[in-house]
C-alpha cells in the first residue's frame, strides 16, 4: 500500500505591502468623499450649539426671575458674548430713617449670575473663546433697539426681539416673543 504524504504549504502570516497600500488608498478615497459632508455637519453642529446656548441663557434668566428678582440677558454682537445678570437691591436699613423711601427700594445694580452648568463661574459665554462655537458669530441683536432684555419677577420680558447667529453662509435666528416670553429658533 502506497501512502501519500501530503504536505501543506503554509503561507506567511501578515499582509503584503501591496495589500496595505490598497487598503490605504481605499480609505483615503472614502475620507476625501466624506470630508465635505463631515465639515458641513460640524459647522451645523457649532451653529445650532450657539443658538441653543442663546436659548438656554434666555430661558434660564426668565425662570430665575420668577424667584422674585429681575434678571437681564445682554448679548453683545461685537464681542460675541452672552451675559446673564441678576438685580441685587441695595437697601440701607441703618440709614437712620424710620421709613423706606422708593429710592431705597429701587436702588441696586445688576451683577453676573453663576453659570448652572459650570459651578463657580459667571454666566458669561464668549463664543470665540470656546472651541464648540468655533467660527460662530452673533451678527445682529435687536431687543427693541437694544442688546439686552430684562425679565421681571413674573418672568415677563421687557421686550421681544431677535438674535441672529451665523457661520459662513448659514444662519439661525433666535426669537423671543414679547407677550409670552417663548423662545424659538429658526433657520
Amino acid at each position: 500500500m502506497t501512502r501519500y504524504n501530503w504536505v501543506k504549504k503554509q503561507s506567511p502570516a501578515g499582509f503584503t505591502l501591496a495589500e496595505i497600500l490598497i487598503v490605504l488608498v481605499f480609505m483615503s478615497i472614502v475620507v476625501m468623499l466624506g470630508w465635505p459632508s463631515l465639515n458641513a455637519a460640524l459647522g451645523d453642529f457649532r451653529l445650532s450649539g450657539g443658538a441653543q446656548e442663546t436659548v438656554n441663557a434666555l430661558e434660564f434668566a426668565q425662570l430665575t426671575a420668577t424667584s422674585g428678582r429681575k434678571t437681564r440677558v445682554t448679548i453683545d454682537a461685537v464681542a460675541d458674548t452672552i451675559l446673564v445678570e441678576q438685580f441685587n437691591p441695595v437697601i440701607d436699613l441703618l440709614g437712620g430713617e424710620s421709613e423706606l423711601g422708593e429710592a431705597d427700594v429701587e436702588g441696586g445694580a445688576f451683577a453676573p449670575m453663576g453659570n448652572p452648568m459650570n459651578k463657580g463661574t459667571d454666566y458669561n459665554i464668549s463664543l470665540p473663546s470656546e472651541d464648540r462655537f468655533d467660527g460662530v458669530d452673533i451678527t445682529a441683536v435687536d431687543f427693541n433697539h437694544g442688546n439686552f432684555v430684562t425679565f421681571d419677577a413674573l418672568g415677563c420680558p421687557s421686550s421681544g426681539g431677535t438674535v441672529t447667529l451665523a457661520l459662513g453662509s448659514r444662519q439661525m435666528v433666535v426669537t423671543l416673543d414679547s407677550l409670552t416670553g417663548k423662545v424659538t429658533v429658526s433657520n
